[in-house]
């Protein structure tokens, strides 16, 4: 009987010793979940707080014009580039050499004169034959024989026409004014485009290089030789001056046949695709 007795009290100790165990183990997890918790509550606590003071700090900022925005953005990618916003310059070249025998009834013409709305094209004869073919009309800002030795009353035109970009096309007359004198041309060419922006501070100016003449030309009037000096001092200058240079030779290089008579002058069929060629490479054409 006391050998039984000894046995129960044994059992039950052990049952006691588990018993305490299992409530040790209970209350290790509790403190446990407990510390996890109150951890959670302090860091979506922190979140809170850091929420709360990133929407305090838009609410003191300055509301932001989107239209200025959009345009200062535009302008930051324009330097990034310099001027050109197409990735791949002689991919959009033969892009624009594949279009070459379009008749001129294929091309878009309403394009045109929505791409270069608000724009203005500036020059000489070449191009005035924009208007004379009736491609556009009113960016269009040109005289016979113009050139850059004289005060150019056009550009109180173009001031008053507000444009928000401008392509300025000198220099073939200029060559027979200037001749060797390139820094010269460069020192008249600066004084335009210092005043556009002066009086036209929101405008993006593009400088377009001198188009070349047919070799029989060079042959007939030794002053067409500086045109490639004057194109390279240009292209040199533009930066300094906050302008960018374009150049469309390619076009005449690769087509001969797109000259006048005159081996001056482009006939009518370059002219769809040089403006379509401005209009994609400033981005006119993403309008």
């Amino acid at each position: 009987m006391a050998n039984k007795t000894k046995a129960k009290r044994k059992g039950g100790g052990h049952m006691g010793l588990a018993l305490l165990g299992c409530a040790a183990l209970a209350l290790l997890l509790y403190l446990s979940g407990g510390t996890k918790a109150h951890t959670g509550m302090q860091g979506a606590a922190s979140e809170i707080a850091a929420n709360r003071a990133a929407l305090e700090a838009l609410e003191r900022r300055e509301p932001i014009d989107l239209k200025e925005e959009i345009k200062r953005r535009q302008r930051e990618l324009l330097a990034e580039n310099n001027g050109i916003l197409v990735d791949d310059l002689a991919a959009e070249q033969q892009k624009i050499l594949a279009m070459a025998d379009t008749p001129l009834d294929g091309f878009n013409y309403a394009d045109f004169a929505r791409w270069f709305d608000g724009t203005a094209i500036v020059g000489d004869s070449i191009i005035r034959q924009l208007r004379l073919f009736e491609m556009l009309d009113a960016p269009v800002f040109a005289e016979g024989g113009i050139h850059l030795s004289v005060e150019l009353s056009l550009l109180d035109d173009i001031e008053a026409a507000k444009p928000s970009v401008i392509f300025l096309c000198f220099g073939m007359n200029d060559v027979g004014v200037f001749q060797d004198r390139v820094s010269m041309y460069v020192e008249r060419y600066s004084k335009v485009i210092r005043r556009l922006q002066r009086n036209l501070p929101e405008a993006v100016i593009y400088v377009h290089a001198t188009l070349p003449v047919t070799e029989a030309c060079v042959r007939e009037d030794s002053d067409y030789q500086y045109i490639g000096a004057y194109n390279e001092a240009m292209k040199a200058a533009c930066p300094e001056l906050g302008a960018y240079f374009i150049d469309s030779a390619f076009l005449l290089e690769a087509r001969p046949d797109f000259y006048s008579s005159d081996g001056r002058h482009p006939n009518r069929i370059y002219y769809p695709l040089w403006l379509t060629y401005l209009a994609d490479i400033t981005g006119l054409s993403n309008d």
